[in-house]
């Protein structure tokens, strides 16, 4: 703290004074306030030499030689060592004032006519000294916050749990001035203690372990209350090497957490015996050793949780893989047995025909022929959504051109779609998840969106793909949009999410109540693959599975043969 002192030179002169003539009687005056302030705050000998040192009788020997700067870098070491004691300044202030009172009779005695100036004098001294005890008092303070806030920001910052660790050791290591530390935490058994982080100690003790309960780190974690070591060659206790040949003196404290209990122990050493903790320098390691144990559980908690999300999303990417390799077993098995067994059923009714003459007979097997016909169509139709061949051998914009026209014909929505041409062939996987998400969003606006046009662009961003899905409908309203699980009790939004994050895309979701709804999805082009020579434009305007499936029926019904149901 710098000099902020109020004493010119005359009042300087008048405290030298002033020591010189009392300094034969301080045995005296010190007797006196020693008494009153055993009687009025009861001070242990520790406090009371501490509260000595902001005196004019210590003083004395600094202004006898002219030296006030000296005297006043006392004040605040000792002012500091009183708030480490948990004095309250108070307390400090009345020490100053009795101490000042048992002088006063002798100033009588010795100043006669210049009395008043010389206790002028003395409250100069005592004013200025007390500046220097609030200073150090608010530095204090200011020291403790300082630390509590940097174990705070470790936990804010620290992008793992060890960087944590080491971070919240390295702070309690330099609040206090430690040499060495050393942070241990329980397995997961909460048997046995194993390093984690260390300040100045050796590459040996990183293996080191220490069960619960035995000596002076374990003795800790059992108890979970603080422990010193005041001289580390005559304590058995001290375990690690380095520890004990590195430092003279321990503190350590438990990691202690609510909901956890111990989680491990926090040690710093000091190269001087003997160093024992004051009140506060124990009460703050220990809120030191709390802040960094509740910012190790929320790290365990973080880190549990992300590996959980890993493991979501691997088991999601896997189940969407799953999904699509089981629709195209179904759609096979559909089209191998259900859809051969129909085209069989049509060429025996066929046949049976051509054999029956009466004309009620004919008719009925001509309507049966029909039913079985819608069956087919329909069953094509099926195999189509959940295997789209048109995906594979036409490509993602013909696809979505198809579905944008199923769409309109099956709801009257009119659904316009844009493609740039920039977009080219992606992966078969995420063309496959594009198309989906396409298909889920046509879906939940033909379901909930009461819209009269929808719109679908995609579009190439260097090396993104955009596709964006608006429709004119009654919309969901903000804070339903943005919840991941929008939609009531429909999970299409989240299987989006689900599906776009996988390939480690991003989607948002625009919507206002009576404004419609905006579905915007990004995802990083894959690399793309040559287009399919002699196909026709995606353009969407090519027959389908469906247009292929009316013209064979056709054409096998006039040569009595059962139709291919699939194009293979």
């Amino acid at each position: 703290m710098t000099e902020v002192s109020p004493l010119n030179e005359r009042s300087r002169a008048l405290i030298i004074d002033v020591a010189r003539a009392l300094q034969i009687h301080f045995p005296e005056i010190t007797d006196g306030w020693r008494a009153q302030l055993a009687a009025e705050y009861g001070f242990d000998p520790r406090t009371q030499a501490a509260l000595k040192r902001l005196t004019i009788d210590t003083g004395c020997s600094y202004f006898c030689q002219g030296e006030f700067a000296p005297f006043f870098e006392n004040v605040s070491y000792y002012s500091r060592r009183l708030a480490k004691l948990g004095i309250d300044t108070r307390a400090v202030a009345r020490s100053l004032d009795i101490h000042q009172s048992f002088c006063e009779p002798h100033l009588d005695r010795i100043f006669a006519s210049r009395k008043t100036e010389a206790m002028a004098a003395l409250d100069m001294l005592r004013s200025a000294t007390f500046v220097y005890v609030s200073g150090a008092y608010f530095d204090e303070k200011n020291a403790e916050s300082a630390a509590l806030l940097s174990i705070l920001e470790a936990e804010l910052s620290a992008g793992s749990l060890a960087a944590l660790l080491n971070r919240a050791l390295e702070v309690s290591a330099q609040t206090f001035g430690a040499s060495t530390g050393a942070l241990l935490l329980k397995d997961s058994e909460g048997r046995r203690l194993g390093l984690q982080a260390g300040i100045g100690l050796d590459v040996e003790d990183y293996g080191l372990t220490i069960a619960v309960g035995d000596g002076f780190t374990g003795g800790i974690a059992a108890s979970g209350t603080p422990e010193l070591v005041l001289d580390t060659r005559f304590d058995e206790r001290v375990v690690s090497r380095s520890m004990r040949n590195l430092s003279a003196s321990l503190w350590g404290v438990p990691l202690v957490t609510s909901s956890s209990g111990v989680l491990g122990v926090l040690i710093i050493g000091f190269s001087k015996p003997y160093y024992e903790w004051l009140p506060k320098e124990r009460d703050l390691l220990k809120s030191l050793a709390d802040r960094s144990a509740l910012a190790i559980e929320r790290a365990r908690m973080t880190e549990a949780l992300r590996e959980r999300e890993a493991v979501i999303a691997e088991l999601s990417a896997h189940l969407l893989r799953a999904q699509e390799e089981e629709r195209k077993h179904i759609s096979r098995e559909l089209h191998d047995d259900t859809g051969q067994g129909m085209m069989v059923i049509r060429l025996y009714l066929s046949m049976l025909e051509k054999t029956v003459q009466a004309p009620a007979a004919r008719d009925k097997l001509r309507e049966t022929l029909e039913v079985v016909d819608r069956t087919v169509v329909g069953l094509r139709r099926i195999i189509a959504r959940l295997s789209p061949l048109v995906l594979k051998e036409l490509g993602l914009a013909a696809a979505v051109r198809k579905e944008a026209k199923e769409t309109t014909k099956a709801t009257g929505i009119h659904v316009r779609v844009t493609f740039d041409d920039s977009v080219g062939r992606l992966t078969p996987a995420k063309e496959t998840a594009i198309y989906r998400v396409v298909q889920e969003a046509l879906h939940n606006v033909a379901k909930h969106a009461n819209a009269e046009v929808a719109t679908i662009h995609i579009a190439r961003e260097q090396d993104q793909v955009r596709l964006v899905i608006a429709d004119d409908g009654v919309g969901m309203g903000v804070a339903m949009a943005a919840r991941p699980g929008a939609g009531g009790n429909s999970f299409g939004l989240a299987g989006i999410r689900e599906r776009v994050a996988a390939f480690g895309g991003s989607v948002r979701i625009c919507s206002t109540k009576g404004q419609g709804t905006r579905l915007e999805v990004v995802v990083p082009a894959a690399e793309e693959q040559p287009a399919m020579q002699g196909s026709k434009s995606a353009g969407g305007e090519s027959a389908g599975p469906e247009g292929g499936s009316r013209a064979m029926l056709a054409h096998s019904a006039e040569n009595g043969r059962p139709p291919a149901l699939m194009q293979d």
